[in-house]
């Protein structure tokens, strides 16, 4: 009777109707995310109104989300359309990390269905003499997420040299520094063409000089992380174990005809190259 003389519904009660738990709404008070209306004097017992059985229910959805309590304080206060302009942010940030983790995973199930051929660092290193060329580029911090973008600098690339005589050589793809989930590289897209054949305004060009490499060529059972980070590993022992040193960045070279997405599990898809001298 007294909670229905005063307008306020006991915890026990509020928490019964917004589906939250006692301990939820400590939490919740704690953080200031859902204050009582009431506390009373020297008993501390805790009451709501019940007009706030509103925001009670939509903490319950909107952890159904996942959203971090942070974000879901911004909903509350702001509200009407503007929370729904925020979660309709959050929503389309986690598609696009769902999506980046589906690629992931997907990646990570070809890559394990094709764990076949040499073990671990026991891939056999050739080496090579490359001359010095002149290449089309593009360059770019891009995660591991975000490798995909190869493919787009590759094509265009590719169609900017059909357009001046055709490709001078396989392209290939530099890792300046390290490319991870939370590491941006930057990674480059080089294309050779024939010295003064494209002009720089064009199309961003660079010499880049004759040197020589240790490569690996990778199969498609290996093109995938992490068998092909071991690749990498492995070509850069090899230069080490012979005391000799690394002088520019590892590469992937693409001087084979495989298709990157279909095909058998042993057609060579490229080489893991590393320069040394």
């Amino acid at each position: 009777m007294a909670e229905e003389l005063s307008g306020l519904l006991t915890t026990g009660e509020f928490a019964r109707r917004s589906r939250l738990s006692v301990k939820a709404l400590r939490l919740y008070d704690r953080s200031g995310l859902l204050r009582p209306a009431e506390v009373q004097p020297g008993n501390g017992y805790r009451r709501y109104a019940e007009h706030q059985l509103y925001a009670a229910r939509l903490i319950v959805l909107l952890r159904r989300l996942d959203m971090p309590l942070s974000q879901i304080a911004e909903i509350l206060g702001a509200g009407g359309a503007a929370g729904g302009e925020l979660l309709a942010r959050y929503w389309t940030d986690v598609e696009r990390r769902l999506a980046a983790q589906r690629d992931l995973a997907d990646r990570l199930v070809r890559s394990l269905a094709g764990e076949t051929g040499a073990p671990p660092g026991d891939w056999p290193v050739a080496t090579r003499e490359v001359p010095a060329q002149v290449v089309l580029t593009e360059q770019r911090y891009v995660t591991s997420a975000e490798l995909s973008w190869t493919r787009e600098a590759a094509a265009r690339l590719t169609a900017i040299a059909r357009r001046h005589g055709g490709p001078a050589g396989p392209r290939f793809v530099v890792f300046h520094n390290e490319v991870s989930e939370d590491s941006d590289g930057p990674v480059e897209v080089c294309v050779p063409v024939v010295p003064g054949a494209v002009d720089p305004m064009v199309a961003a060009t660079r010499h880049e000089p004759a040197h020589r490499e240790a490569y690996i060529p990778v199969i498609r059972g290996h093109f995938e992380p992490p068998q092909i980070l071991s690749v990498y590993d492995a070509a850069r022992r090899w230069v080490r174990e012979r005391g000799l040193l690394v002088t520019a960045p590892p590469r992937e070279v693409y001087a084979y005809p495989a298709d990157l997405d279909h095909g058998a599990p042993d057609d060579v898809m490229c080489d893991v190259a590393v320069p040394y001298a």
